[in-house]
């Protein structure tokens, strides 16, 4: 993280440093934590672990898996019913919202769910909010939905990681930052559809995608393994205690559901469109599922976006996932920093960790 931070540093003026978690999906145990802050101002970077549990940020496009779960668990589409068209979505007093590919409508294109995660589609997930929300959209119509929008796509957030404490057994675990949910803000329930409203931490990003890879157990992030006594000498006596895995709560979907959440991931790296945004990861083996997140942020005046990803290997047999996030990037920066840190500290997994591929 720090070698990549050093790299982007000229271009990206106020990037504030990057965070990492390397997690395992099936017994929750953290294999690595690492956060690195860069002073904007004097340029200094400086280790910052901790920051991965406690820091912040606008994520973006990641949460998209949540996204898809949470509608295919409102009923809002089903696994096998669930093609809409990705459109500007286009309502009455605010400017069009869109898809990065599809600004002006030229681009419109049915998507199924899984497609829809491949390309990152934001109109296909404001259209979901919007079912979800009992609002039946057509062009130039005023957004009619109740406040409970809001805690309804939270709470399938939640139900993944995302918004709530991890559980991690270390202390100053922040919760993450909601923005307001009332009636005034109700447009914001699309911006929350795609990641650019709520803010979390990149170990909820992990928690979030080990989740996904696991079928639907979250479970706590452990970076303690073991207890042990100290033998007299000093040496390292017996174990006392050794951590199993903590379940916290499991997720009330169907294999389909996950299945098609799982299928999006894989498309993102692996799928045919020239769409797809995690192209970068697509030579690694073995295989990396993944989704990619660019979110619109801002340092005081000046636009700026955070570059997130959270992911899995292999996509047939997950064993390990990595989450990570590089906020304050130039405006649209056409970085690939995300990816290509993930494709390093994947090699360096497989490498020094697990080498039984």
């Amino acid at each position: 993280m720090k070698d990549s931070v050093k790299s982007i540093a000229g271009s990206n003026p106020y990037n504030p440093g990057a965070y990492a978690v390397v997690m395992n999906p099936n017994t929750g145990a953290v294999y690595a934590m690492a956060g690195v802050n860069r002073n904007i101002k004097t340029g200094k970077i400086t280790d910052d672990a901790l920051g991965s549990i406690n820091q912040v940020f606008t994520m973006g496009s990641v949460v998209k898996g949540a996204t898809v779960m949470g509608a295919m668990m409102d009923g809002a589409i089903t696994p096998t019913s669930n093609t809409i068209t990705d459109e500007p979505i286009k309502l009455a007093g605010t400017a069009p919202k869109a898809s990065w590919f599809n600004t002006s409508g030229s681009a419109n294109v049915a998507l199924t769910a899984s497609d829809a995660l491949m390309v990152s589609s934001n109109s296909y997930m404001m259209q979901l909010a919007m079912r979800e929300g009992g609002f039946k959209y057509s062009s130039g119509s005023s957004l009619d939905m109740s406040n409970s929008i809001f805690p309804k796509m939270r709470g399938y957030f939640n139900q993944f990681g995302l918004g709530i404490k991890t559980g991690v057994d270390l202390p100053g675990e922040s919760t993450g930052f909601e923005g307001v949910a009332n009636q005034t803000n109700i447009g914001k329930a699309l911006d929350l559809s795609f990641g650019n409203y709520d803010s979390y931490t990149t170990i909820q990003l992990a928690q979030y995608m080990s989740t996904m890879a696991n079928g639907g157990t979250r479970l706590q992030p452990q970076i303690v393994k073991a207890i042990r006594s100290t033998n007299e000498d000093g040496s390292l006596g017996s174990v006392q205690t050794e951590m199993t895995p903590n379940i916290l709560s499991t997720v009330n979907a169907t294999k389909s559901e996950f299945d098609v959440v799982q299928s999006g991931f894989y498309k993102v790296v692996h799928g045919s469109s020239s769409l797809r945004t995690g192209n970068a990861m697509s030579d690694v083996t073995p295989s990396i599922s993944a989704k990619t997140g660019t979110a619109q942020t801002f340092y005081g005046t000046s636009e700026t976006e955070a570059l997130s990803l959270a992911s899995y290997a292999p996509s047939n047999k997950p064993k390990v996932v990595v989450a990570l996030v590089f906020p304050g990037m130039a405006n649209n920066t056409g970085s690939a920093v995300n990816g290509q840190a993930a494709v390093s500290i994947y090699s360096a997994f497989w490498k020094t960790v697990e080498s039984d591929k």
